[in-house]
Parts: C-alpha cells; structure tokens; sequence
C-alpha cells in the first residue's frame, strides 16, 4: 500500500502539471457554445425562491413511473411529478465516488472523474458551485447528513464547495436511527425545521440514505423482512416515498411551497436494477441505468420531460429559473436544450427519434472537470 500511495502521489502530481498546461481554447469554445445552447435566463422581479435538494439514495429511474401488485411504487413521488417537471432519461453519469459523484454534479454542474471521487482526491475550494453563487445572493447554505462527514471525506469537501453549515451524524441530538444512520424521516423533520427558522432564503441540500444496500434495513426496523433483495427494496422504497410525500406536504401546509424550488433525485441506481425490473410493471423511461429527477416550484408548466439528460443540467436549470446566470464552468443543459448529456468517459447520448445514440464528445470530459476544479478562472475569461 506504500509503494500504491507513493504511485498515485506521483501520478497524480504529473497529471495536474498536464492539466496546467493544457490549452484551455478548445474547452472554453465549448462551454460557451453551451452557454447560448441553454439560453439567458429571464430575470427575476419575485422574492428569492428557496431552493431544496432531497438527495434518495440508490433509487432507479424506473421507480418513480412503476407499479408494484396494481399500485404505484412510489405513489407521493408520482404525484409530486405530475404536479411539476419530470424527467423520464436521466443517466446515471456517477463513478467511482457514487453518492458523492451525484453530489458534486448537482452542485457544480461538473461530470465526475473516472476512477477518482472528487471529493476525496481533489480540493474543491476554488470550483464555481451553486452554494456560492447563491450565498452572493443572500442565500443560507447548507447540507444535511445523518452519517459520519469524515465517510468519502464529506464535511472537508462541503466546506470547499461553500456551505455556510453542515450537519453530520454527530450535530443531531439522539433520534431515530435506522440502518447506516438517522433515519430519512428524522433528518427531514430537521431539515424543515432548519428551513422555517432561517430569516434568510434557503438552498438545503438533504442526502438521504436509510434506502441503503441491502435495502433490509427497514424491514428489520419494522418487522417486514422479505424473502428477497427486490422485495426488501421495494418495503424501502415505500419508506423513503412516505417521508418525502409527509416533508412536501409540510411544505405546503405552511406555505413555504408558494416560494420554494424542490428537487428530488436519485444518487445512482440501486444495484439490483435487474431483479427489481422483474419484479415491477415499469410504464414509462427507455433508460434501465438511469435515476428520477423530479424538480416542483419551477415557473415553467407541468411537463414530462423525455430528453436525455444529466443531473449536471439540475443546477443550471435552478439558476434559470431564478433568473441567474450559471457559471461559465456548468456544463448542464437548462430546460430549453435538454436532450443530452456528456459522460465521464467522454460520451456525448442523446435519444433521436425515439432511439438512443451514442457519440464522441467533442471535448475530453475528464479534463473539462479538472480544469474546473483547478483552472476556473481561465474557463471564466472566455475563448
């Protein structure tokens, strides 16, 4: 292991020097060509919307569209969905880091590194992010966790990426605790009381995890194990569901709705996607390796979205529709040019005529994302 880590330091010091010294031309080409395909954002004349992520933790795309024994899967999540917009292709474009890698594009807009979590191998204090850009605007950041911060080096990382507060496994009074740690429903009690309390606008980003492999966990805490994996998931699932469905019905009953953006996603698949796909009547994506994306608050009608896309494009079209304009370094598409979606391997898929294609990106990915995190004022400055 000695011998490993002196390996990596070495290769990692030589791939920052190419890093910085690669000409930037091509890279900051395509981020504005990006920047006129999403469009200006129109500005905002209403009060500043807070702005709530509820990250779910291992959950299929098709879950939201699927039925289990004749009724909704997750019945709270569809409705929200149909009450919003609703994204049906979202590819699960995480790697080595998973959870976190869904993190780090929801924030910075920034596709993962093959092979290299960020949030462990990078410092992330100069990386444009949505809670900087909305702290600038008077915004209260921060994120909420019921496990341990120092797990994939979180709460160092949050603190990089500009949360004015974190809360972790050990800023919770003793509560509810099921599986790897507190339970969805009591870190979303917090988390509403944390937003009602705030004088200021909000952005939150709640991570989620008792929906946790093996998915058993809330069987054992409610004495409904199943015989197998899919069922023990499908028990979770309606678990998470309920406690999403009981925060967003909060929301509305204190009026908070009225001003508030929440968008609820999954972190990356399950891993037992084929299992479940047998067990459930699926109706609706094309996509098996793929993740929900629901987002209810937005000014734009209610719609399903059958594009592909990426949770890249989540943070740009919050900005939108607060009427600021992304950082350059997002990559995301906003709402008026979803269809694709750039992956840590340098794919660049899109769905044409019903059918989904495959591409070279026109750009190496994984130096885009590099660049970000330690050039983003010379992707700033413009071609």
């Amino acid at each position: 292991y000695g011998f490993y880590d002196v390996y990596r330091i070495a290769l990692s010091a030589r791939e920052k020097s190419r890093i910085e010294n690669l000409d930037t031309t091509p890279y900051r080409a395509y981020l504005e060509q990006k920047s006129k395909e999403r469009g200006d954002p129109e500005p905002s004349t209403l009060h500043p919307k807070n702005v709530v992520y509820i990250q779910m933790e291992s959950v299929d795309g098709f879950s939201l569209f699927s039925e289990f024994e004749g009724e909704p899967l997750m019945p709270h999540l569809q409705k929200i969905a149909k009450e919003g917009i609703a994204f049906s292709n979202v590819v699960d474009n995480t790697h080595a880091g998973r959870t976190v890698d869904a993190e780090l594009m929801t924030v910075t807009s920034v596709v993962p590194i093959q092979g290299e979590p960020a949030f462990v191998n990078y410092d992330l204090s100069e990386i444009p992010s949505l809670p900087r850009v909305l702290k600038e605007q008077g915004y209260y950041a921060f994120s909420m966790h019921g496990f341990n911060g120092e797990f994939w080096n979180r709460q160092k990382a949050h603190q990089d990426l500009g949360y004015e507060k974190d809360y972790f496994l050990q800023d919770f009074e003793p509560s509810e605790n099921i599986g790897w740690g507190i339970s969805d429903g009591a870190i979303l009690d917090y988390a509403l009381a944390e937003i009602e309390s705030s004088a200021r606008p909000v952005f939150a980003h709640i991570i989620l995890l008792t929906h946790h492999h093996p998915f058993n966990h809330v069987g054992d805490a409610t004495a409904n194990r199943r015989s197998s994996v899919a069922e023990d998931c499908v028990v979770s699932l309606r678990y998470v569901d309920e406690q999403i469905g009981r925060f967003f019905g909060a929301l509305k009953q204190s009026g908070a709705m009225d001003n508030t953006i929440v968008a609820i996603y999954g972190d990356h698949d399950s891993g037992v996607t084929g299992p479940l796909l047998d067990l459930v009547e699926v109706k609706a994506p094309k996509l098996s390796d793929s993740v929900p994306l629901v987002i209810a608050g937005l000014d734009a009608r209610p719609d399903l979205i059958n594009g592909l896309s990426g949770l890249q494009d989540l943070p740009v079209i919050v900005l939108h529709d607060l009427g600021i304009r992304p950082p350059v370094t997002f990559s995301g598409n906003s709402l008026i040019n979803i269809g694709s979606t750039i992956t840590p391997d340098s794919s660049q898929l899109s769905i044409v005529d019903g059918e989904f294609q495959w591409d070279r990106a026109p750009i190496d990915v994984g130096a885009l994302s590099k660049l970000s995190i330690w050039r983003p004022q010379d992707l700033e400055a413009g071609p």
